[in-house]
């Protein structure tokens, strides 16, 4: 009696031992990619494998199946735990989705380019590699997202890359051949997106080639350090490795009207015009050579506009109206007629709300030709 008993316990004891449990990977299947079951007990024998779609197969404790059609099904697998009885069986109920997604349509509804470091412009000598862009986007949906990625309107090549079940991604340009380094200057980078169809124009980011061994020029200080809309001013500028050939950047509501001038060493001068839109704020300098480019420390302040004084007498003589454009080639402002009647009609409101005379604004003279 006693043997029967400790015979009983150990069947026992094994049956609870050989208890187990099903895990699939993926945990959401595709169909038609494998999916990866593991039995969790430790069966003395074939354990029989039943995938719920009408395949079987006798195998081991981890075993491979591919579902070609989307569902649920439940998963069975039977095993022996003592030699010639089959006393356990697993279950696992499985849902199997469609390898092209959800029903949502497959859209990007963000993208943003930036390099390593999260600006959207760096710097780097001739000849750098590898110089790698980064895109980050944001999509709805599940698809195969086909791009090229272009440097100064010339594609690099096109690749595609699967993204599913709506989310967040991020490529880079070490899909395409490298980033060309070789020739100096300013060069711009986009990611031109050929599929999906995409609702906006991608952004762009840039990166300067400069001439190696040669450091780009610096600005330490500008005086006056600050000026206000609508008015024109010239700048002494103060800096290092300053000479004809370079170009300075206050921003884009701030022009340049007339080609730089360099009096003596360590020193420039530039006659600049301030948009009458200009928000109030503070521009950084940025100088441009062919050995580079840099930032500052040098800042340019835009002050608020002047409030519209007490009515007085009218100008003896109202001066015509000019206006300006940027001209980011040679850095010297260049004459807008569309712009000068648009202010002229369409007068800017001071901080007051009152309309500012558009005579006045802009005397001629003041444009170094």
């Amino acid at each position: 009696m006693r043997i029967l008993l400790l015979t009983l316990a150990l069947l026992g004891s094994l049956a609870l031992r050989a208890q187990g449990t099903i895990s699939a990977a993926p945990g959401l299947p595709l169909t038609g990619i494998p999916t990866t079951f593991l039995l969790s007990a430790q069966p003395v024998g074939p354990v029989a494998w039943d995938f719920g779609d009408g395949a079987t197969l006798s195998g081991g404790t981890a075993v491979s199946h591919v579902y070609a059609r989307p569902g649920t099904f439940l998963v069975q697998a039977v095993y022996p735990v003592v030699a010639g009885q089959v006393i356990q069986t697993a279950q696992l109920p499985l849902r199997v989705a469609d390898r092209f997604g959800p029903a949502a349509p497959f859209s990007i509804s963000m993208l943003r380019l930036r390099w390593e470091d999260g600006r959207v412009d760096t710097t780097v000598e001739q000849g750098f590699s590898p110089l790698t862009a980064y895109a980050d986007l944001k999509f709805e949906g599940t698809g195969q997202l086909q791009a090229q990625w272009v440097v100064d309107g010339i594609p690099l090549g096109t690749f595609t890359a699967p993204l599913a079940f709506a989310g967040t991604a991020t490529l880079d340009s070490r899909t395409a051949i490298p980033l060309p380094t070789t020739d100096y200057g300013e060069h711009r980078v986009t990611l031109r997106i050929l599929s999906p169809a995409m609702p906006f124009e991608p952004p762009q980011i840039r990166y300067f080639v400069r001439l190696g061994g040669e450091e780009a020029p610096q600005i330490d200080d500008v005086v006056p350090s600050a000026a206000r809309p609508g008015e024109e001013a010239e700048l002494r500028i103060r800096g290092r490795r300053l000479a004809p050939g370079m170009a300075v950047s206050f921003g884009k509501d701030v022009a340049l009207v007339a080609p730089l001038r360099f009096p003596e060493p360590g020193w420039a001068i530039a006659r600049v015009f301030v948009s009458p839109t200009a928000r109030p704020g503070f521009r950084e300098v940025q100088a441009f050579s062919k050995a580079g480019r840099s930032r500052g420390p040098a800042r340019l302040e835009v002050l608020p506009r002047p409030r519209q004084a007490a009515a007085g007498p009218a100008p003896a003589q109202a001066s015509p109206l000019v206006a300006f454009l940027w001209s980011e080639g040679e850095g010297v402002a260049r004459p807008s007629l569309l712009r000068a009647l648009t202010a002229a009609f369409f007068p800017v409101p001071d901080e007051a709300g009152v309309p500012m005379e558009a005579a006045g604004l802009f005397p001629l003279s003041s444009m170094e030709r």
